[in-house]
């Protein structure tokens, strides 16, 4: 690991001179350096404290995965526990339908291996910063997963979990490789982080907390021209071993009811912890908190667009129109994402069933209107998160954890307003980096994409735009 890290800075060096921002040299094994990937330690809050009511989620979730070790889920989990290429491998190839390899499918293999080490980077520095005690090692236990070290976890921040990171990021960049296989390719990340909390490696704090690491990672990595450039060749590769021209064209995002469990429910052991974490949020409504989650209800991309200024990264549409029109299309996209999967499954938003009589929110001109559609998951965080990302993936790295930290408490203010769930949220966010890495498949998305990087860094004189 000396080693690597050694050839990692080595190569920053050489990245500064020549003034690349965010790619290495090809050779190299990681797509962006640990200085340019965004600080999980600066964008997303602590882990909750054992005196916490937050904690609360964590406990029920760790009692509840420690039932789950019997079954052939819990089995599953045991064999999740395996981490780096191999996990990867073992989880993949057989919805990919072929073995992979690095003789067999170089291309592929390229690929897994640099997003592996790339993703490695987006914990490392909340790991180091927070140096959460992991489950099993708080209560004097042994994690479930055969892979695990517990020496090594021991010495290892929870917070937040690398394993879920590497399982959701590498499902993502595999979904944008092939369409066709979304459904499953998400739906086996998903599970891969989720088996962290069964083992008991992972309060389910830090497998949140991993996911949204995974996919911050994902879209910085698309700034990078040699993951396109890999990312391509991965998928030449994958058509050539399946006999076929190009991958399906998917018409369809993913279908969320493939991917995850649906919504928590009031017999649910969770449904505890989404309703403690709802209460806690209630003082913040008379502080300027509350106020900026009154201002957070407006989800139109102007009002995005100020919310999301920084002053290393100022956009509004008379200056962006480009930047604008890439943010328009996602959104609708993003909103139709949440419609489609809010379709199928009806959640009471916690205002009308937690507070009956009262039924009060911050924003009560919009109680009406609400009452009758479902908080699972949340369009509002769903747009936050989403276009978070995107404008990390074309803006300033100086700006990223301001962004993603907005993007973040964007979706908070929907719980502070009373209008969702905390677990309505955090689907919203994971399903936001499900619909990019779909949208990154579609040709009229690249055509703003590129059209929106070639305003904030126009081409030189005498070079043609890139194609």
């Amino acid at each position: 690991m000396k080693v690597f890290y050694k050839r990692l800075y080595a190569t920053f060096a050489v990245a500064l001179f020549t003034g690349l921002s965010f790619a290495q040299t090809e050779k190299d094994t990681v797509y962006v350096f640990l200085e340019n990937m965004p600080d999980a330690g600066i964008y997303l809050p602590p882990p909750p404290d054992m005196l916490s009511p937050q904690y609360a989620d964590d406990f029920a979730q760790w009692q509840w995965g420690k039932t789950v070790r019997p079954t052939q889920r819990g089995q599953q989990a045991n064999d999740d526990s395996q981490w780096g290429i191999n996990g990867m491998i073992r989880i993949h190839q057989g919805t990919l339908g072929f073995e992979i390899s690095k003789e067999k499918t170089p291309a592929i293999y390229k690929l897994l291996y640099n997003v592996l080490w790339t993703e490695n980077q987006s914990t490392h520095n909340a790991k180091r910063k927070y140096m959460r005690t992991r489950p099993f090692a708080q209560y004097n236990e042994h994690t479930w997963g055969r892979f695990d070290n517990e020496r090594e976890l021991r010495f290892n921040g929870s917070y937040p979990s690398g394993h879920t990171a590497l399982g959701w990021s590498t499902a993502l960049v595999l979904s944008e490789m092939v369409p066709e296989l979304q459904d499953t390719l998400l739906r086996t990340g998903y599970q891969y982080g989720e088996s962290r909390v069964i083992v008991g490696a992972h309060y389910q704090s830090d497998v949140d907390a991993g996911f949204l690491c995974g996919a911050t990672a994902v879209a910085v990595m698309h700034a990078s021209q040699y993951f396109q450039k890999d990312l391509e060749a991965a998928r030449k590769e994958y058509c050539i071993i399946k006999g076929i021209k190009n991958v399906s064209q998917t018409e369809g995002f993913p279908d969320g009811n493939k991917v995850f469990d649906g919504p928590v429910t009031e017999d649910s052991h969770r449904f505890y912890g989404d309703v403690i974490k709802y209460y806690e949020t209630l003082p913040e409504r008379e502080t300027e908190r509350g106020e900026q989650a009154k201002i957070d209800a407006d989800n139109s991309v102007e009002a995005m667009m100020k919310t999301f200024s920084t002053p290393a990264f100022e956009i509004s549409r008379e200056s962006n129109p480009a930047i604008a029109a890439l943010l328009d299309y996602t959104r609708d996209n993003l909103i139709k994402t949440a419609g489609e999967l809010g379709s199928t499954t009806f959640r009471e938003r916690p205002y009308v069933r937690l507070n009956p009589r009262r039924n009060k929110t911050l924003i009560s001109e919009d109680e009406d209107t609400l009452k009758a559609t479902t908080s699972y998951p949340s369009t509002h965080s769903e747009i936050g998160w989403g276009l978070a990302l995107l404008l990390v993936e074309i803006g300033p790295r100086e700006a990223a954890n301001d962004i993603l930290g907005r993007g973040f408490e964007y979706g908070r203010s929907r719980v502070i307003a009373g209008y969702n769930y905390p677990s309505d949220v955090q689907t919203a966010r994971l399903w936001a980096s499900a619909t990019l890495a779909h949208l990154h498949t579609m040709p009229e998305f690249h055509k703003l994409l590129q059209a929106a990087k070639d305003e904030l860094n126009p081409p030189a004189k005498g070079k043609k735009k890139r194609k």
